[in-house]
């Protein structure tokens, strides 16, 4: 049996939106080294996680910003999505990754610093040309 064009662009599409999220669970659950593990990837600098005492929450990693998916322009978005495919297979290909809780921002969401295989990630982010150094404030603009 044969699959037309539109049905195998169809297939493709479902396992992009729908395969890396399981990924990113399974993942952050295996090589989870604190309490809190990583259940999904949201954007290049912000996560799900999952914590014993609170459930899943939103967690903004700290030390870097990355450029917004409701972007104001299409290069905003095109960087986004390499910023977030950058955050996943860091995530993907490291040993263990930890999660210290600092606090919460405006939004309710947990501050985290992520560490990979016992570093920060925020300089491997930024040294890959995906993120800006960020300790709060206003954040320049990610369109040209």
């Amino acid at each position: 049996m044969r699959l037309s064009l539109k049905t195998c662009l169809f297939l493709i599409a479902i396992a992009l939106l729908f395969i890396p999220p399981i990924v990113d669970a399974v993942n952050g659950a295996v090589k989870a080294k604190s309490s809190c593990s990583i259940s999904m990837v949201i954007d290049g600098d912000t996560v799900k996680i999952n914590c014993p005492d609170s459930g899943i929450k939103s967690a903004r990693i700290i030390g870097y910003d990355t450029p917004e998916k409701n972007a104001r322009c299409i290069g905003e978005f095109i960087k986004a999505t390499r910023a977030t495919w950058a955050l996943r297979v860091v995530l993907w290909q490291a040993r263990t990754i930890e999660i210290r809780l600092n606090g919460k921002d405006r939004y309710d969401r947990f501050l985290t610093v992520l560490q990979v295989n016992g570093k920060d990630v925020a300089p491997h982010m930024i040294n890959a040309g995906v993120a800006r150094s960020y300790s709060g404030g206003r954040r320049g603009s990610w369109c040209e």
